[in-house]
């Protein structure tokens, strides 16, 4: 008889301690997609990012002792692969296990909104910062599992118009060149009003191929309209298009000044048009990747060389971009769990009530994340400092200057 209870015993803490360990946890998965080739060029930096983040968190503990299983996918820049990777995992994965998700274009949210938002009601953060989806016709009434890592492309306009508006005493005319895509047409409308709003003309709208090889019709437009200003909206910076637009706009427009928005506001412009990018001004959502003082670029950088990525790496922001989405990740999960409601919906509650630092990300300001987008954007100039010489290439060699503080579009936009 005692035989037979030793035996029962030493099954029950065989027992307790496999459901103790992380590995006899209730799985936790996430899905990112992020665009690491395609059109918008080799940006494998992405998945660099996200999986070093990854692994740290779950050398870590994970969430509180439960490790994350995370899937990561190349989308391509193509809505058509975003949606089939989605609709795949989906398929496959259980729902309690399944609880966060990711994409990075504005193509892809349209066919996804009733999948995300009605069928799978998964909590969805976004690259996007399509004004349509997260602007005042939008947001969380309309799409509540819909998320975005950034300010809305109109806000971001709007934030340079008045800029614009003070740079130029009030007199300076506008131009906007935009990518024939989703993505490049998402601010017009805003821009438009705002800028009638502020007493900005906007003198001329071109749009310009995500593909195309000439930017001469275009230019000569603009240059007719006699532009100050001339914003260059809805593409990589490491896209052929960049270079050749902005090598371009300098031939042509010799005096006026080319604004950019999140994406072609980095360092990989500098890299493929060299000083032709001196001067432009741009709006981003993150800090520049120089700026060694802010925590969250510090620990990108010491995550790059701990994990030996540092000689791949061509633009650090894309890098310090998948490790963002891994840190916000396990910032939903860690909360939904810590209030006992690891479930897509406690995932969802954690982001709506999530007020957040980001690790210092924005200098030390908080966001409130109620609106479902990352209120946060910052101006900076290019200074292209020096070329040198590079395995037999001139490469150019620049930094971007802030010039405004951290503005908090929900509180400080007007």
């Amino acid at each position: 008889m005692k035989k037979k209870f030793i035996i029962i015993g030493f099954m029950l803490s065989l027992a307790l301690f496999f459901l103790s360990t992380p590995s006899a946890a209730k799985p936790i998965k996430v899905l990112a997609q992020f665009p690491m080739s395609g059109p918008v060029g080799s940006l494998p930096e992405f998945g660099w990012g996200f999986i070093d983040g990854m692994n740290y968190i779950n050398a870590k503990g994970g969430v509180n002792g439960k490790l994350i299983t995370y899937f990561l996918e190349d989308m391509r820049y193509s809505p058509t692969v975003e949606v089939a990777n989605f609709t795949r995992y989906a398929a496959a994965e259980k729902r309690e296990e399944l609880l966060l998700a990711s994409g990075y274009i504005t193509g892809a949210l349209k066919p996804l909104i009733d999948k995300v938002n009605k069928e799978e009601r998964i909590p969805w953060l976004d690259g996007s910062y399509s004004t349509e989806i997260f602007g005042p016709e939008g947001g969380p009434s309309k799409y509540p599992y819909y998320y975005s890592l950034g300010a809305t492309y109109g806000d971001q306009f709007r934030v340079l118009l008045n800029w614009i508006k003070e740079d130029s005493k009030g007199k300076g005319k506008v131009a906007i060149v935009y990518s024939n895509t989703e993505w490049g047409r998402d601010p017009l409308a805003m821009a438009r009003a705002h800028a009638k709003k502020i007493g900005l003309p906007i003198v001329a709208e071109e749009e310009f191929g995500f593909t195309a090889m000439d930017a001469t019709s275009q230019l000569t437009n603009i240059r007719k309209a006699k532009a100050d200003y001339v914003f260059y909206h809805g593409y990589s910076g490491a896209q052929p298009q960049t270079a050749i637009f902005i090598k371009a706009a300098r031939q042509y427009l010799t005096k006026a000044t080319l604004l950019g928005t999140h994406y072609t506001t980095g360092q990989y412009p500098i890299l493929i048009a060299g000083k032709a990018v001196d001067g432009m001004v741009g709006a981003v959502c993150r800090p520049q990747v120089d700026e060694m003082d802010n925590p969250m670029v510090k620990m990108s950088h010491e995550f790059a060389e701990k994990n030996k990525r540092t000689e791949g790496i061509k633009d650090m922001f894309l890098y310090m971009e998948g490790l963002t989405y891994a840190l916000i990740f396990h910032e939903a999960l860690s909360r939904a769990d810590a209030a006992g409601e690891l479930t897509r919906e406690g995932v969802k509650k954690a982001l709506d009530n999530l007020v957040w630092d980001y690790h210092g990300l924005f200098g030390g300001r908080g966001f409130a994340y109620k609106s479902h987008t990352i209120p946060m954007v910052r101006i900076y100039r290019c200074k292209v400092e020096k070329e040198i010489e590079k395995a037999g290439k001139k490469i150019a060699v620049g930094t971007w200057k802030p010039l405004s503080p951290w503005i908090n579009t929900e509180i400080e936009l007007k």
